[in-house]
């Protein structure tokens, strides 16, 4: 079986709840897997949410904060990664500007809901309402 090579440029990033995501690798190119170079200022981040699929960050630049399910916040910081199993609930901050990291999901909704969300959902200020209602419609439960 032959692998997927990505050629996606700056101008398919995404823009979602402040962080701008470039898809690297996704379900629709044949990948098993999906990977997200992203990129966001201090304090840009989702709220608390579960959903089934397993979630990695690998940060490499700045740092990131990250809560699992409700536990005190941990910093991450360049060359940290994190696992986040399917259905465990978890957010993240960035805690600084300019943070950078890769999002790397098993197969899921991600790409998905990355992709409604910065087509539909009105991002300045940020329609949470509207962004919960996206991500009910790909198996995301915000908390």
């Amino acid at each position: 079986m032959p692998g997927t090579i990505s050629t996606l440029d700056n101008s398919d990033s995404l823009y979602v709840l402040g962080e701008t995501l470039r898809p690297l690798l996704t379900n629709a190119m044949g990948s098993p897997i999906e990977i997200f170079d992203t990129r966001g200022p201090a304090d840009a981040g989702p709220p608390p949410h579960t959903h089934a699929w397993d979630e990695f960050y690998v940060v490499l630049e700045g740092e990131l904060e990250v809560c699992l399910d409700g536990e005190e916040p941990q910093t991450l910081l360049k060359g940290s990664a994190v696992h986040i199993p399917a259905g465990t609930v978890h957010s993240y901050r960035n805690a600084t500007d300019d943070t950078h990291f890769l999002t790397i999901v098993t197969k899921g909704n991600a790409d998905k809901f990355f992709h409604d969300v910065a087509q539909n959902v009105e991002m300045s200020p940020p329609d949470i309402p509207e962004v919960v209602r996206v991500g009910a419609n790909h198996g995301i439960d915000f908390i």
